[in-house]
């Protein structure tokens, strides 16, 4: 099986380019799954066919299926819904709109974990595509197992013993609710459950990562961002795909200011994500929904390429602790030490060689800190950073 995570700044096209990976992929005989995690579902509308919480068949070998948290939490964890609802009523809200807020921001990322999972232990579908909400609800995604484990075992005893030793008394006293076991239980429960998704979104031959973006600055450091985050954690990005550009027909005295600035961008684009492979799909004349341009649209994207492969199979950065300092290690392939100048400005690392500029956008763990040595190692350009004050 494989599972592949469309992600990007909200509004870029994510849906349409997930959707049109989807029915490319079921074209080429896959049993392909798409799944959007935006509580704001537009699935729906890209195929023009109404979508469900459940697998919902579109075509021969193709399903679309919109997460919905609280079909879920009413399915599954009916003890934590029903403590999260009645502790709002307590304090005053009305009954429909507690049912409302008791599903938290991430509560459809995580449901939908929980889905892959199962998903990927049936084996029924060759492939499943993820429509991500934007970035940040993706990060979270990826962060849950990993988090999730750290609260079971070394959060989660502290506050059941709490709720144990108030429960008796905070009701009569304060007029708070306290969860009871049956809420814990159902946290436990829940938690475990992620027990082995990790690995499954780490392992390169299963799980990708892809981004979408325009070609407009904002989008494209909130991709940078993120594309180091995943990098550092193990998850594998694959593919960028460029959504939404100008075509040359489109010769237009209003729109040649933003073509010039597209192609500004685009070159930077190449430069900073060199090891995914980059996808280019040209704005259309009306908007992507059905089946007809969906086809039309993926068509023009993929040509005759395989959405299902992996295009691309490394860890292009990680960091490690050693001797006090840190050390960046950055895949530089085609690089000799002595042609490489760098610096830091602000958040950003910035490469130069003879032929190309790249630049990174540090983890908040190394901005503010300096370049102490660089030195390379297997096609790894390795960065020592230390503190200002530790020298350089």
């Amino acid at each position: 099986m494989r599972i592949i995570i469309v992600t990007g700044k909200g509004g870029v096209g994510k849906t349409s380019i997930a959707s049109a990976m989807a029915l490319r992929a079921s074209k080429r005989g896959l049993k392909t799954l798409v799944m959007s995690t935006d509580s704001a579902h537009s699935l729906s509308d890209s195929f023009d066919i109404p979508l469900s919480a459940e697998p919902t068949r579109i075509l021969d070998n193709l399903w679309g299926q919109e997460v919905d948290a609280r079909n879920e939490l009413h399915k599954q964890w009916g003890n934590i819904k029903r403590f999260i609802s009645t502790s709002l009523q307590a304090r005053g809200i009305e009954a429909v709109a507690a049912e409302e807020i008791a599903i938290f921001p991430g509560m459809e990322e995580l449901f939908s974990l929980l889905l892959v999972k199962k998903y990927y232990q049936e084996n029924f579908y060759d492939l499943i595509i993820i429509d991500c909400a934007p970035t940040d609800s993706t990060i979270r995604l990826l962060s849950f197992p990993e988090v999730g484990q750290q609260y079971l075992h070394k959060i989660f005893p502290i506050h059941r013993h709490l709720a144990s030793i108030a429960r008796p008394i905070a009701k009569k006293v304060y007029d708070i609710n306290i969860p009871d076991e049956g809420v814990f239980s159902d946290i436990k429960n829940l938690i475990l459950s992620l027990e082995g998704i990790k690995e499954i979104l780490t392992d390169n031959s299963v799980t990708s990562v892809r981004f979408v973006i325009n070609l407009e600055k904002m989008v494209i450091r909130e991709a940078q961002r993120a594309y180091t985050y995943m990098s550092m954690f193990g998850y594998n990005v694959d593919a960028v795909f460029i959504n939404r550009i100008f075509p040359v027909e489109m010769e237009d005295k209003y729109l040649e200011k933003w073509i010039d600035v597209q192609k500004k961008y685009m070159n930077y684009v190449e430069e900073t994500f060199t090891t995914p492979k980059l996808f280019k799909a040209n704005l259309f004349e009306q908007e992507m929904m059905g089946l007809e341009l969906l086809d039309r649209f993926g068509d023009s994207i993929f040509d005759d390429k395989n959405p299902a492969d992996v295009f691309a199979d490394t860890r292009p950065i990680s960091i490690i602790r050693e001797n006090g300092n840190y050390i960046l290690k950055w895949t530089i392939p085609g690089v000799q030490k002595n042609e490489v100048q760098m610096w830091t400005k602000g958040e950003d690392l910035i490469l130069s060689t003879p032929r190309y500029m790249r630049s990174m956008v540090l983890p908040s763990s190394l901005v503010g800190k300096e370049i102490k040595e660089a030195r390379f190692h297997d096609q790894y350009l390795n960065i020592v950073f230390a503190d200002k004050n530790n020298g350089g």
